[in-house]
């Protein structure tokens, strides 16, 4: 999966039938804060995204077929979500120290040792 900004629609008057009744949009590949990344690619759109919105496309050509239902269509690339937020794990010196993160835990329990039942 791949995060994009759909930048244009693509308009092609002349194509193979799985294209017919289907929007293409031109994508630029985003990285995971929002920065361009360099690169776009031309998806084949599934869920009614337009220019501006940030989109998931998948890029795996016979993932995409499969959705498409499209076993011998030229398809490699898909919209398959319209994004509304990305969500950042903290980077790694953004965590507190493990002694901090320890001391905020509650304590554990002591664990009794095993007795072996006598037969």
């Amino acid at each position: 999966m791949k995060l994009a900004r759909v930048v244009a629609t693509v308009t092609s008057t002349i194509n193979v039938p799985v294209f017919d009744g289907r929007k293409l949009l031109l994508c630029d590949l985003l990285d995971p804060e929002g920065a361009d990344a360099g690169g776009y690619l031309i998806a084949v759109d599934t869920v009614g995204a337009g220019p501006g919105e940030t989109v998931l496309l998948m890029d795996e050509g016979n993932s995409a077929r499969q959705i498409l239902d499209a076993r011998d269509a030229p398809v490699r690339t898909l919209v398959v979500g319209i994004v509304d937020d990305v969500e950042l794990a903290p980077a790694a010196g953004d965590l507190p120290p493990p002694a901090a993160a320890a001391a905020e835990s509650p304590p554990r329990r002591a664990r009794s040792p095993r007795r072996r039942a006598v037969r």
